[in-house]
């Protein structure tokens, strides 16, 4: 053999023998596999249920009556009898909302109303003049009510001095063939609201 040949031979041999014995070196036409990285942990959270909203049961209508000054009539037609009786007057200030109220309790179903403003109080049926405290009125009236038991028991009566920001007193002025009148005494004239409750007519004034 030519000997230009037989060193090119072992050569090669060489760089085989080389190439193999190389750490780290992959062989040619090898695959590499590398390993699968691990699944990402679940981001998803878990809804914890909304809280139930708080129910509150409503101390009156859900809709409060308009404010006026105008005149205000409301119509009832309870079976009679029983005629309902106003059984209770009873006022209070509510300083925090702004407004004085006189509450009328009847011990059956409610009569209807009416509302106005009067320059002057009188009694019903005698016309006389009634004195009342303040300076300007308000005369609600009530049918078919009595102020009265059928035993001739009264239930309310009188004039009664209130020391609110507003209402400086009412009166009882009337009690005659189903009508029951009631003045109530103001500082001035004010804006008033007129509604109802489960056996009862309350009016609210402007405080």
């Amino acid at each position: 053999m030519n000997r230009t040949w037989l060193r090119l031979a072992l050569a090669a041999i060489g760089t085989v023998t080389l190439l193999s014995g190389c750490r780290g070196t992959t062989p040619t036409g090898a695959t590499t596999t590398f390993p699968s990285p691990a699944p990402a942990p679940s981001t998803s959270a878990t809804l914890l249920p909304s809280p139930s909203p708080t129910s509150h049961k409503p101390s009156g209508p859900s809709t409060p009556p308009p404010w006026s000054t105008g005149p205000v009539k409301v119509v009832h037609q309870p079976a009679v009898p029983p005629v309902p009786v106003l059984a209770h007057i009873q006022t209070a200030a509510h300083p925090a909302e702004g407004y004085d109220r006189i509450v009328f309790d009847f011990d059956q179903a409610l009569p209807g109303y009416s509302v106005r403003y009067v320059s002057q109080v009188r009694a019903d049926p005698s016309d006389k003049i009634v004195s009342v405290p303040g300076r300007r009125f308000l005369l609600i009236v009530v049918t078919p009510a009595q102020a009265h038991q059928n035993d001739g028991t009264v239930t309310v009566s009188g004039t009664h001095r209130l020391d609110l920001p507003m209402m400086r007193g009412y009166a009882v002025v009337g009690d005659y063939e189903g009508y029951v009148s009631i003045a109530i005494g103001l500082d001035d004239v004010v804006g008033y609201r007129v509604g109802e409750l489960p056996q009862r007519i309350y009016l609210d004034v402007a405080a």
